[in-house]
């Protein structure tokens, strides 16, 4: 994740609304069109960003099950689902929200997709999605999360996920050393296999496809300018950090190449649905 903290990722979110691919979107609302309810199965809960982002194009009646890999983060999107709909009301697991004329039951439950090799807790509903936490997910687990999602014939859509192509401006010749040290700390084993990193879009898109789904595809590109500069700032300081691993003993150097100022970051990402044979 570029954005590690709560205040960058709510941040983030707003930038992300003009971001979002409308024809992946479109296609999204497009299959479901005419549904009055929908189960919805989210594998990272964050923020509640995802619920917040396609609530409102789906159905009328929703039951969303939103995956957090400990109880800070239940309690961080609880939170976050509570101030965007401040009449939701708590029940036993989560949250039953009235917006808008939509009501949308959310439940949290503890489970890391990475952590069970792919597995899910419970068959998945008719809708899985996916934000840029699919970065963490080994070659294995998509495998083993597509092949599950393919016996259900779930719809599979991936929002806003890094590729891999970010350009910082003014340029500075040193950034693609910079990014690809980067790219070696989003790729490294956690103890669960080699992270696909930003080649994680990709490799979900195959899996998809080698499964008979129909995917449909398009980019999502993040454009900074100075009004998010904590966000710029953000990337400059995740690149500086992972290059302080790769080369040891040159700090100078990178404390030089962090301190240039940066008026502009274009972050490259993807959206995907992938639709069921």
């Amino acid at each position: 994740m570029l954005f590690r903290t709560t205040a960058l990722q709510l941040l983030k979110e707003t930038v992300d609304r003009r971001a979002k691919n409308s024809d992946v979107s479109d296609a999204l609302s497009g299959w479901f069109e005419g549904r009055a309810s929908l189960d919805v199965l989210d594998l990272h809960a964050g923020t509640g960003a995802t619920l917040r982002a396609l609530a409102p194009i789906l159905a009328q009646d929703q039951a969303w099950t939103l995956y957090a890999r400990d109880q800070a983060e239940e309690a961080l999107a609880r939170d976050h689902l509570t101030r965007w709909a401040p009449a939701a009301r708590a029940t036993e697991d989560g949250l039953l929200i009235e917006r808008q004329g939509q009501k949308i039951a959310v439940r949290f439950k503890m489970r890391d997709v990475v952590a069970a090799g792919g597995a899910l807790a419970e068959p998945p509903p008719s809708l899985v999605v996916i934000d840029e936490d699919l970065m963490r997910y080994p070659a294995a687990v998509i495998r083993k999360l597509v092949a599950i999602l393919a016996d259900r014939r779930s719809v599979m859509h991936a929002r806003l996920v890094y590729d891999g192509r970010l350009k910082l401006q003014p340029h500075h010749a040193a950034d693609g050393a910079f990014t690809a040290a980067l790219h070696r700390q989003l790729m490294r084993d956690t103890g669960y296999g080699e992270a696909m990193g930003p080649q994680a879009a990709d490799e979900l898109s195959e899996q998809l496809r080698l499964s008979e789904y129909s995917v449909i595809e398009g980019a999502s590109p993040l454009h900074l300018r100075t009004a998010e500069a904590p966000l710029i700032r953000a990337v400059q300081t995740e690149l500086a950090e992972a290059q302080r691993i790769v080369a040891k003993g040159h700090d100078k150097m990178i404390d030089a190449w962090l301190a240039r100022p940066r008026a502009t970051l274009e972050i490259s990402q993807t959206d995907l649905v992938a639709l069921p044979p």
